[in-house]
Protein backbone atom coordinates (compact mmCIF):
# COMPACT_ATOMS: atom_id res chain seq x y z
CA UNK A 1 0.00 0.00 0.00
CA UNK A 2 1.65 3.38 -0.99
CA UNK A 3 1.22 6.53 1.21
CA UNK A 4 -1.84 7.89 -1.39
CA UNK A 5 -3.60 4.69 -0.64
CA UNK A 6 -2.94 5.41 3.25
CA UNK A 7 -4.35 9.14 3.24
CA UNK A 8 -7.58 8.24 1.09
CA UNK A 9 -9.69 7.12 3.87
CA UNK A 10 -9.26 9.55 6.29
CA UNK A 11 -10.05 11.90 3.35
CA UNK A 12 -12.93 10.48 2.04
CA UNK A 13 -14.35 10.44 5.41
CA UNK A 14 -13.78 14.67 5.80
CA UNK A 15 -15.29 14.99 2.09
CA UNK A 16 -18.17 13.04 2.94
CA UNK A 17 -18.70 15.01 6.15
CA UNK A 18 -18.45 18.17 4.23
CA UNK A 19 -19.93 17.73 0.81
CA UNK A 20 -21.82 14.60 1.26
CA UNK A 21 -20.04 13.27 -1.11
CA UNK A 22 -16.60 11.06 -0.19
CA UNK A 23 -15.92 11.21 -4.16
CA UNK A 24 -16.75 14.97 -5.27
CA UNK A 25 -16.03 15.72 -8.77
CA UNK A 26 -13.49 18.83 -8.28
CA UNK A 27 -13.60 22.44 -10.14
CA UNK A 28 -11.38 25.50 -10.17
CA UNK A 29 -12.53 28.03 -8.43
CA UNK A 30 -12.41 31.54 -7.34
CA UNK A 31 -11.82 31.91 -4.18
CA UNK A 32 -9.71 35.49 -4.07
CA UNK A 33 -11.41 38.45 -5.08
CA UNK A 34 -9.83 40.23 -7.81
CA UNK A 35 -7.84 37.34 -9.50
CA UNK A 36 -8.12 37.42 -13.48
CA UNK A 37 -8.89 33.30 -13.16
CA UNK A 38 -9.90 30.69 -10.72
CA UNK A 39 -6.59 30.02 -8.11
CA UNK A 40 -8.83 27.73 -5.98
CA UNK A 41 -10.71 24.38 -6.37
CA UNK A 42 -13.93 23.41 -5.14
CA UNK A 43 -16.50 20.46 -5.62
CA UNK A 44 -18.93 20.84 -8.37
CA UNK A 45 -22.35 22.46 -7.21
CA UNK A 46 -25.41 20.36 -7.56
CA UNK A 47 -27.52 23.13 -7.67
CA UNK A 48 -29.39 22.88 -10.67
CA UNK A 49 -29.24 26.09 -11.83
CA UNK A 50 -25.44 26.41 -11.54
CA UNK A 51 -23.20 25.60 -14.61
CA UNK A 52 -20.50 22.67 -14.37
CA UNK A 53 -18.17 25.04 -15.27
CA UNK A 54 -18.77 28.16 -13.03
CA UNK A 55 -16.08 29.13 -11.17
CA UNK A 56 -18.06 31.52 -8.75
CA UNK A 57 -18.83 29.88 -5.23
CA UNK A 58 -22.46 30.94 -3.46
CA UNK A 59 -23.81 29.63 -0.74
CA UNK A 60 -25.45 26.94 -2.17
CA UNK A 61 -21.77 25.22 -3.05
CA UNK A 62 -20.44 22.52 -1.03
CA UNK A 63 -17.62 23.12 1.12
CA UNK A 64 -14.25 22.68 1.10
CA UNK A 65 -12.52 25.17 -1.09
CA UNK A 66 -9.59 25.21 -1.17
CA UNK A 67 -6.88 28.21 -1.84
CA UNK A 68 -4.19 27.37 -4.55
CA UNK A 69 -3.25 30.36 -4.96
CA UNK A 70 -2.09 29.96 -9.28
CA UNK A 71 -4.65 28.91 -12.29
CA UNK A 72 -1.90 26.75 -13.10
CA UNK A 73 -2.13 24.60 -9.78
CA UNK A 74 -5.74 25.24 -9.54
CA UNK A 75 -6.35 23.08 -12.91
CA UNK A 76 -3.96 20.33 -12.14
CA UNK A 77 -5.32 19.78 -8.84
CA UNK A 78 -8.57 19.31 -10.36
CA UNK A 79 -7.21 16.71 -12.75
CA UNK A 80 -5.81 14.85 -9.94
CA UNK A 81 -8.39 15.17 -7.81
CA UNK A 82 -11.03 14.11 -10.53
CA UNK A 83 -8.72 11.30 -12.04
CA UNK A 84 -8.27 9.33 -8.92
CA UNK A 85 -12.62 9.66 -8.51
CA UNK A 86 -13.84 5.64 -9.06
CA UNK A 87 -14.29 5.53 -12.69
CA UNK A 88 -11.36 8.41 -13.33
CA UNK A 89 -12.26 11.90 -14.51
CA UNK A 90 -15.40 13.07 -15.28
Amino acid sequence: MTRLDDTRPDAREFLKLMCGDAWPEWRAAFTTDGTDGPTGIAPVCPDPDHERGDGDLWACCPEPSVEAESNALAEYLVELLNADRPGGAA
